[in-house]
């Protein structure tokens, strides 16, 4: 039996929301310094002193290396356990056992939980050898949480509870980027048990070094600058200037002194995140969802202490739940599952505004897009599992927007601008106010998004099990409808949400959105109780269903084409699942077995190719393509070569929905939320 480890190309460490986001890149904790998902450093450090010999434990003592060191010997790490909301590292030598557990406690079932912008760092400390060790405990965390870049200025404070770094907030929701970290507000640390000080990195580091008198590891020397005052502790911060970050990278540094005997001692760290405001919401700044009862950030800090036993409880039975459904489908999918369910949530941010939810979601690296439907498409299979009203979140901007009569075409829009700032929709070059003069249909997705959001609206009716969100937007549905009935069964050369494999004419796959698009809105008529009408737009559906079973079937007669012009050419036909899943009664059995026997002949050693063009995959689309039949062969087929992908990539970023599967290597994207759509085996209707 193989009985190899799973290794995540990238760790999620504090997850909350695109902005305040932390990884580990390594398989060792302290093979790398800590980042942030796009790749930027910003740094958490951990040393720990065993009777008075050094180890580092997490991060790099020297990260910044500005001036060598050779660090200290590193605890040895010997476990790292990815649950949904938890990663725990173990530690430990023949004096000691160090747990190390991070958790953002991103809880589906409590919205006010998800949105608060908290995480924790709790360590566990345990005598392996039954002796007394006298133990110094050492964090460092980097100023570098709250700039776009190093080059950038910061000040430093303290309150009642936090020592903080702050951008302030002249730059507030100014740029809308893709590659871009926060560069407003601050970024706290809660330790009421510990030493806590702020400090430039190197001083930092030199006060480590010389309070051990560490003499063995002489070569090992750390640069200390010129003194100036305020490099010399909090103290001075507060009536200093703002400051370029990488002139000290100053550094909120912690320390505790623990006597360790029979009993293993544990305490808790909490970081929290202060963004003022989240997004720009055409045109208005607006707050984050867990202001919407009025609490202020204070009032958050102390209830995120007061509460932490409380909520660990909470997250422990969450997970429990969620695993134990995952792994009575696959060890191996529950392990993908854990990997993903941060970075899926954590790509969006959660806000409240005009007595509605906005569950924003920003496309990282593939263009910055926010509330982009064809990412909101993919993804809702957690969300509808466990909490649809984020759903209606996905969607209330697309709908704020043609409300405002910000879109004037006849189909439904890709976006709402570019994250944070969600003011018009940004893909290709639609003019916000006005019809633009050229072909609409060169950068637009007309069939894509109007099924996408015929479909996200009828699963959240159905997971809700009521019918508000539809009857809300039935005249802007019905005109969507309507669309695909005209032009949705054979789509002209124009795009779909696989954007980056180019213009298609005559796509299987996009056609097969289309019916389903009109038949679920028959569907839901009916269920309103318009039968006569309904039937009308399912009698439409299952005409073009049945037309499309004919001209879609290739030649050989075992598998249905690319492009219905295309003979000899085959594709992931992924948008099926809601006839599955919905019950549509659209296509034939015969298709299912017959698309899914081809599948099983076309894999490459890191999974199923997304069709014939290339050998690059889509991770979620892969997984929605087990929905279309009860194998489970071909399902674990898939999960296995997903997570040998995985286990053996080189490219060390967060989850990737896009790479090769003849070598494991990202083709593009990283940590996006589409990756929600891995969880789609644990969706039902």
């Amino acid at each position: 039996m193989n009985k190899k480890k799973f290794r995540a190309p990238a760790v999620p460490l504090v997850t909350h929301d695109p902005m305040f986001s932390n990884w580990s890149f390594a398989t060792q904790l302290t093979d790398d310094t800590t980042r942030h998902w796009t790749g930027m450093r910003q740094y958490m450090i951990g040393i720990l002193s065993i009777d008075e010999e050094l180890y580092e434990f997490l991060g790099k003592a020297q990260p910044v290396n500005d001036f060598y060191s050779s660090g200290y010997p590193k605890l040895p790490q010997v476990n790292c356990e990815i649950r949904p909301m938890t990663t725990i590292y173990t530690f430990e030598n023949e004096k000691i056992r160090l747990e190390l557990k991070f958790t953002s406690p991103l809880l589906l079932n409590d919205l006010m939980l998800l949105s608060r912008p908290a995480s924790y760092v709790t360590y566990r400390l345990t005598a392996l050898d039954g002796k007394e060790h006298k133990l110094q405990l050492y964090f460092g965390f980097s100023g570098e949480f709250c700039v776009n870049n190093g080059s950038q200025e910061v000040f430093f404070g303290n309150d009642t509870l936090s020592t903080y770094v702050s951008s302030g907030t002249d730059k507030m929701l100014q740029r809308c980027e893709d590659d871009h970290r926060i560069e407003w507000g601050s970024f706290h640390v809660i330790a009421p048990h510990m030493a806590q000080d702020v400090l430039g990195l190197h001083y930092f580091l030199h006060k480590i070094h010389q309070a051990h008198n560490d003499l063995k590891f002489g070569m090992n020397s750390f640069h200390l600058p010129a003194p100036r005052p305020q490099t010399y502790g909090l103290e001075w911060y507060p009536n200093y200037e703002k400051m370029r970050l990488d002139e000290y990278y100053p550094t909120i540094a912690l320390d505790e002194i623990i006597e360790l005997g029979g009993e293993p001692y544990e305490n808790k760290i909490v970081l929290c995140y202060d963004d003022v405001k989240s997004l720009e919401y055409f045109g208005e700044k607006i707050d984050a969802y867990w202001k919407k009862n009025g609490d202020d950030f204070n009032r958050l800090m102390r209830r995120s202490l007061d509460e932490y036993e409380e909520i660990m409880k909470k997250v422990a039975a969450f997970e429990d739940e969620l695993l134990a459904r995952a792994n009575a489908l696959s060890p191996r999918y529950a392990d993908i599952v854990s990997l993903v369910y941060r970075q899926v949530i954590a790509g969006h941010k959660l806000t409240w505004h005009d007595g509605e939810l906005q569950f924003v979601s920003k496309e990282n690296f593939s263009n910055g897009c926010a509330a982009t439907v064809d990412v909101t498409y993919p993804s809702v299979p957690l969300f509808l599992a466990y909490a649809p009203e984020l759903v209606e979140g996905m969607l209330n901007p697309i709908f704020k927007m043609i409300e405002k009569g910000l879109w004037l075409y006849e189909f439904a829009p890709h976006d709402v601008g570019t994250y944070p700032c969600c003011n018009a929709q940004a893909y290709g070059f639609y003019l916000r106010h006005r019809k633009t003069t050229r072909d609409p249909f060169i950068k637009q997705m007309p069939v894509e998004e109007c099924g996408n959001m015929l479909l996200c609206v009828a699963g959240v009716c159905y997971a809700e099990k009521r019918f508000d969100y539809f009857l809300k937007h039935e005249t802007i549905l019905r005109q969507w409808a309507d669309y695909l009935v005209k032009i949705g069964y054979d789509p002209d050369n124009q795009l779909c949400t696989d954007d980056f494999a180019g213009h298609l004419a005559h796509n299987c796959n996009l056609s097969i959105k289309g019916i389903c698009g009109v038949a679920v809105f028959g569907k839901l008529l009916k269920d309103t109780g318009r039968t006569e009408e309904g039937e009308k737009y399912e009698k439409i559906a299952k005409a073009m269903a049945a037309e499309w079973e004919k001209n879609a079937l290739d030649p050989a007669g075992d598998h249905y084409k690319l492009a219905f012009d295309q003979d000899g050419t085959w594709s992931v036909k992924y948008n099926m699942v809601w006839d599955r899943l919905l019950g549509l009664g659209l296509f034939s059995q015969e298709v299912y077995d017959k698309e899914v026997a081809y599948y099983k002949t076309k894999f490459n050693r890191y999974g199923l190719p997304l069709d014939n063009r290339a050998d690059y995959t889509k991770s979620d689309w892969q997984m929605w393509s087990t929905v279309l039949k009860d194998d489970p062969e071909y399902f674990n087929m898939i999960v296995d070569h997903m997570w040998d992908f995985l286990c053996d990539t080189p490219d060390r970023t967060p989850f990737t929905d896009w790479y090769f599967t003849s070598r494991p290597l990202e083709r593009g994207f990283h940590a996006r939320t589409v990756q929600g759509g891995l969880f789609i085996n644990l969706l039902k209707f």
